[in-house]
């Protein structure tokens, strides 16, 4: 009761008011605050766990739990995103501090780098390389190997034809690697014509090698000697 008026019966202007209808909305929740990074990170878990195409800002935002235009407080783009990837991920594999590598061992580090990267998110080498090659996270990888190879001795033609193969290789096989083979492969192998395929079906159980870790590395020491020969004949 109020001046003998039920709280039920109050009126204002007179117009009958409730308890009900006095009462204020709830106030909203404060907005969710995140890091760039955290934005980075939910993008990597999106790309990793689908299809390329999957890749959407609404997708990153459903896995943080926000709307997304709470996104663009941190990133303008998926483009951003990329590139903001591509820059954590493919720096500079080795020590800042200390004697500074050779060409070899900056290239070998290099190309062990960005095959790991290649091995562990294919899908974001695919975006990456697919759509948006020109992010200054590549240039710097590719400014570094250049800069190796030039200051080793070989021509400009050799140090680009190198940058070329290296990265190929390097995220090629990777992406071979990632396009898992039949598990019945070496079976089938086994099951072809001897004398059609004399060598491959006596190799059919250890087939699967020829994809493995120690071969990619086998294969970037041959590219390694072939440049230390080159190198000896003038680069």
């Amino acid at each position: 009761m109020m001046y003998g008026i039920p709280v039920s019966d109050r009126t204002v202007y007179g117009v009958g008011v409730s308890r009900e209808s006095t009462t204020l909305p709830a106030k909203r929740g404060p907005r969710p605050r995140l890091t760039r990074d955290e934005v980075l990170a939910a993008a990597l878990r999106v790309i990793d766990s689908a299809p390329p195409s999957a890749f959407t800002m609404r997708r990153v935002a459903d896995d943080l739990g926000v709307g997304v235009m709470t996104l663009y407080g941190y990133v303008r783009s998926k483009e951003e995103i990329l590139e903001g990837l591509v820059a954590q991920l493919m720096s500079d594999p080795l020590p800042t501090a200390g004697t500074a590598p050779t060409w070899d061992e900056c290239l070998r580090a290099e190309a062990r780098h960005l095959h790991g990267v290649g091995r562990r998110h294919p899908n974001l080498v695919i975006l990456v390389l697919g759509q948006h090659s020109a992010t200054p996270g590549l240039f710097r990888l590719r400014e570094r190997m250049l800069t190796a190879l030039l200051d080793a001795g070989f021509t400009e033609v050799t140090a680009l034809h190198t940058l070329g193969v290296l990265c190929n290789y390097a995220l090629g096989f990777a992406g071979a690697q990632a396009a898992a083979a039949p598990i019945d492969l070496p079976e089938r192998i086994r099951e072809l014509p001897e004398t059609e395929f004399p060598s491959l079906s006596g190799l059919a159980m250890d087939y699967a090698i020829h994809l493995d870790d120690e071969a990619f590395t086998f294969g970037l020491e041959l590219l390694i000697a072939g440049l230390q020969a080159e190198l000896a004949t003038g680069g």
